[in-house]
């Protein structure tokens, strides 16, 4: 009845533990998959991020561009508004002098009518000296004088008419000359005045177009400006996307994990309730079987560390606790009692650990080692330096550490790297 019923419990706990593989090879897979696109997100999220800095960049440049040739239209503009005064000014002179012109020119005008009046009577008296005013007809006006009164009369009447003409000649010469110099002005200022103006309108049309010239690259960089400003917002939108996606996936991941979690700690507890089960069933009946059996040496020359079945075999698996894949270094046994040491050998390590939380090591020569984890506390009987031989008690099965059930986590180091114990020990 007995043996019946241990067959039947390995056989169910094989069948657990072959689901057990199973659903963790599907679980792994579907939590590799969702950490692939999760990495997938995270590139694309800082892709992203580095083209909305880069994004930035481009309207910073493009908002001191913008600035700066503000500045220049408002330099330009400034420039415009003084040459615009300057030219009212100009035209104001201009005025001034077309008005002066116009006075000069009527003055101008009287002196060519005195000019041709004193031409006209020079010219009549010229007629009337070469009809009238010969020498001879002088000689007889001085000769046929009556009385010497009469003489000195004549002789003033004639130098008085010389007199005349020779104050006409000069007046004549002088507002030639004087008509000459006004019209010389005039003209001078008018020249100057025009040239002036010619330039100073040249300087403001070229102003004015260089003004436009900077109103258009403005627009052009307002509108380069407004283009990059939707092209980041599309980025940034998209980006938020991705990371909701993210959160999304990492909320989903956090979901699997702690189900996985729960399960192997379900699927754990329900193992080692099932050790302790059958060590209860077994242990009156095979406790002498069981002893001989862990102290009987492998063909390897190691013997199991302890009694009870294997729970866990070495390789990858989800972790019972991080949920994640990860290599499984060793073997786990669950049951309870003693822990013996697999192999003779000398103590390297016996202390705590969070991890393995109480655990021994030994070296056993030729590149072989040792490790036993998870001991009750208090229960280490062993210490660093100490030689043990082959079954010599090490300690007890506990859960100390990082552990979710009383059990021996077993590794066997081969030249520094961990190879599957299994083989070694028969299980």
């Amino acid at each position: 009845m007995k043996k019946k019923f241990t067959i039947g419990l390995l056989s169910m706990m094989l069948f657990t533990g072959m689901n057990t593989f199973n659903g963790e090879t599907v679980q792994a897979e579907s939590l590799q998959e969702m950490e692939q696109q999760k990495k997938e997100l995270l590139n694309r999220s800082s892709d992203l991020q580095g083209t909305i800095q880069e994004k930035n960049k481009t309207l910073n440049t493009l908002e001191d561009e913008k600035e700066t040739l503000k500045g220049e239209v408002a330099t330009l503009q400034k420039n415009i508004d003084e040459l615009v005064v300057k030219l009212a000014e100009q035209q104001e002179k201009l005025d001034k002098t077309i008005e002066k012109i116009e006075k000069l020119q009527v003055k101008i005008e009287q002196l060519k009518e005195q000019i041709a009046q004193r031409e006209e009577k020079l010219k009549t008296q010229a007629r009337a000296v070469q009809t009238q005013g010969s020498n001879s007809n002088m000689i007889d006006m001085v000769l046929s004088a009556e009385s010497l009164s009469d003489l000195i009369g004549r002789v003033g009447v004639i130098n008085q008419l010389v007199s005349a003409n020779k104050d006409i000649v000069i007046a004549q010469e002088e507002d030639k000359a004087q008509l000459e110099e006004n019209e010389r002005v005039v003209q001078e200022e008018k020249t100057a005045i025009e040239e002036i103006k010619v330039a100073m309108e040249v300087d403001r049309n070229n102003l004015v177009a260089q003004k436009a010239e900077l109103d258009d690259k403005i627009v052009q960089v307002a509108e380069m400006y407004e283009m990059t400003e939707k092209e980041k917002a599309s980025f940034v939108q998209e980006q938020q996307a991705v990371a909701q996606q993210t959160s999304t996936l990492t909320s989903k991941m956090q979901k699997e994990e702690e189900r996985i979690v729960a399960e192997q700690r379900a699927k754990q507890a329900a193992a080692e309730k099932a050790a302790a089960e059958r060590a209860q069933v077994s242990s009156s009946s095979n406790s002498s079987s069981s002893s001989s059996s862990s102290n009987t040496s492998s063909s390897t020359g190691f013997i199991r560390p302890a009694r009870g079945y294997k729970t866990s075999s070495y390789g990858y698996r989800i972790h019972p606790i991080s949920g994640i894949s990860k290599l499984h270094a060793g073997l786990d046994i669950a049951g309870g009692g003693p822990i013996v040491a697999s192999k003779a050998g000398t103590v390297v390590t016996a202390t705590f650990n969070s991890g393995w939380g109480n655990y021994v090591k030994i070296d056993h020569g030729n590149g072989y080692q040792t490790l036993y984890a998870h001991m009750r506390s208090g229960s280490l009987a062993v210490s660093p330096g100490q030689r043990v031989s082959q079954g010599q008690q090490l300690g007890i099965m506990g859960t100390t550490g990082s552990s979710t059930g009383i059990h021996l986590h077993f590794e066997l180091y081969k030249n520094g790297g961990t190879v599957n114990p299994g083989p070694y020990i028969g299980m």
